[in-house]
C-alpha cells in the first residue's frame, strides 16, 4: 500500500527595512527576544491580534439571527 505524500513548501521572505535602532533595542530589551526578526514577528502578531479584537468588538450586538445557547 502506498501512502500519499504532500510536499510542503516553506516560503521565507527577505526584505530590507529602515527601522529606528533605539526602538529595536528597547523592544529587544523589554521582550527578551533573541533577534530582530523575532521582535518584528512579535510586533506583527500583536498588531494582528489587536485588529482581530477590534473587528470582533465591532460585531457586538449585530448578530440577532443567532439563537441563544442552552444553559444547564
Amino acid at each position: 500500500m502506498q501512502q500519499a505524500r504532500c510536499p510542503c513548501i516553506f516560503v521565507c521572505m527577505r526584505t530590507t527595512l529602515d527601522l529606528d535602532q533605539q526602538l529595536i533595542d528597547e523592544a529587544l530589551k523589554i521582550t527578551g527576544a533573541s533577534s530582530k526578526t523575532e521582535v518584528i514577528e512579535m510586533g506583527l502578531r500583536a498588531l494582528l491580534e489587536r485588529e482581530a479584537r477590534r473587528r470582533l468588538k465591532a460585531l457586538y450586538g449585530r448578530l440577532p439571527h443567532l439563537r441563544k445557547v442552552a444553559r444547564r
